[in-house]
C-alpha cells in the first residue's frame, strides 16, 4: 500500500506577509468616496483610489516637463492619500477643525508593515510641507486631479462646481499647472474621442 504524500503548506515569509497585508489596507481606498463630494453633491462619483491614480499620472507629466525628480513625484502622488485608509477622507473644511496627526498615521503604517526602507514617512512629510519643487508639483497634481471631478460635475449640470473650479485654480502654485487648470475648465471632455471618430469612422462613411 502506497503511503500518501504529506503536502506541507508553504509558509509566507514575514516580509511577504507584511506586504500582502499592506496591499489589503491600500486597497480599501477604492471603497472610500471623495470627501469633496460633500459640497459638490455629484452627480459624478469618485473614490480615493481613483483620485490617487489621476494625481499620479498628472504628477508624472508635470515633473517631466518641469525637469524635476519624476520618481520622487510619482511616489509622493501614490502615497499622498494613503493615510485615508485609517482616518477616512476629510473635505477641505474638515481639515481646519480636525486634529488628526497624519504624519503619525504614516509612521504607524510604516512600522506595522516594516516599510522603513521605502521612506514613506519622509516622502509624506515632504509632500505635506510643500517646500521642495517636487512637493509643489505633487500638490498641484493633487489639485488638478480634483478639478477633473469638479469639471465633470459641472458638465453634468452641477451649478456649484464652477465655483469650486475657480477656487481650485487659485490654489495652484506652478505656472504650468495654472495653465493646465485654466485649459481644463474650458475644455470639452468629449473632444478627444470625437476627434478619433471623425478620423476613423466618419471618414469611412463619406
Amino acid at each position: 500500500m502506497k503511503k500518501k504524500k504529506i503536502i506541507k503548506k508553504k509558509v509566507l515569509s514575514k516580509e511577504a506577509e507584511n506586504f500582502i497585508n499592506f496591499l489589503w489596507e491600500w486597497r480599501i481606498l477604492k471603497y472610500i468616496p471623495r470627501a469633496s463630494l460633500h459640497y459638490l453633491k455629484g452627480p459624478a462619483k469618485e473614490n480615493v483610489a481613483e483620485h490617487s491614480f489621476y494625481t499620479t499620472i498628472i504628477g508624472w507629466m508635470l515633473a517631466y516637463l518641469e525637469g524635476v525628480d519624476e520618481n520622487k513625484v510619482i511616489k509622493m502622488c501614490l502615497i499622498h492619500d494613503l493615510v485615508e485608509a485609517r482616518e477616512g477622507d476629510r473635505n477641505l473644511i474638515n481639515k481646519f477643525y480636525s486634529s488628526t496627526n497624519e504624519l503619525k498615521i504614516i509612521e504607524e503604517i510604516t512600522q506595522d508593515y516594516h516599510l522603513k526602507k521605502f521612506s514613506l514617512t519622509k516622502l509624506f512629510q515632504e509632500f505635506s510641507e510643500e517646500k521642495t519643487p517636487e512637493a509643489k508639483i505633487a500638490k498641484d497634481a493633487d489639485i488638478l486631479a480634483g478639478m477633473l471631478l469638479e469639471k465633470e460635475c459641472s458638465d453634468l449640470g452641477n451649478q456649484k462646481a464652477p465655483k469650486w473650479l475657480v477656487f481650485s485654480t487659485k490654489r495652484l502654485k506652478t505656472k504650468r499647472a495654472q495653465e493646465w487648470g485654466r485649459l481644463l475648465i474650458g475644455t470639452d471632455p468629449d473632444a478627444w474621442w470625437l476627434k478619433i471618430v471623425k478620423r476613423y469612422i466618419l471618414k469611412k462613411a463619406i
